[in-house]
């Protein structure tokens, strides 16, 4: 039996490569809870094991290319999962729903015409509350990936340390309102 591939490299969706180049390169569909962790293993199509040592803080995206020691290439692809896709013809009430999901800091995919959530019946009875039509189903779920983390490093991984330090600063900051500084006007009481 071979060794496993390590596979380290994350090229965020084969920018810069050929058509060519990313034709060859083998497919690995994974579910959003596999594609948000720096550390797993997988079988590819082709039998190999390949180890995931990757960056802390990324999630992978449908079309990330993923570099191995040996250089073989992985194209990820977003598996079909069991999700909540929330829809409605009135854009104030698709609005309200972004704003109540997005306020309980879960991981939601924006799309034209929906929002995708992973099934949670609490929410799920308070989409129904406002108005909106949900259907569960299987499809792919590419949430944001928010502005104080997640996301790819890769351009700036020299910085990261210092740029993610100072977005988890500015986040702590807003969220503790006591620890505000001069000139702060707004509370978190509600």
């Amino acid at each position: 039996m071979s060794e496993p591939l390590r596979i380290e490299k994350i090229i965020p969706r084969g920018q810069g490569l050929a058509k060519a180049i990313l034709a060859r390169a083998i497919e690995l569909k994974l579910p959003f809870e596999v594609r948000n962790k720096s550390r797993f293993s997988e079988t590819l199509l082709d039998g190999r094991q390949a180890l995931f040592f990757l960056p802390r803080g990324n999630v992978l995206v449908d079309g990330d290319i993923l570099i191995a020691d040996d250089g073989s290439m992985i194209r990820i692809a977003a598996a079909d999962q069991e999700v909540v896709t929330i829809r409605s013809t009135d854009p104030n009430l698709m609005m309200r729903a972004a704003y109540h999901l997005g306020n309980r800091h879960i991981p939601v995919q924006v799309g034209e015409g929906f929002l995708r959530m992973e099934p949670d019946s609490v929410l799920e009875a308070m989409i129904l509350q406002l108005g909106l039509e949900l259907k569960k189903e299987r499809a792919s779920f590419e949430p944001e990936t928010g502005a104080y983390g997640g996301g790819h490093r890769h351009s700036h991984a020299e910085t990261f340390d210092s740029d993610y330090a100072l977005a988890q600063k500015v986040y702590a900051d807003h969220e503790h309102p006591h620890v505000h500084g001069p000139g702060c006007n707004h509370s978190h009481d509600d």
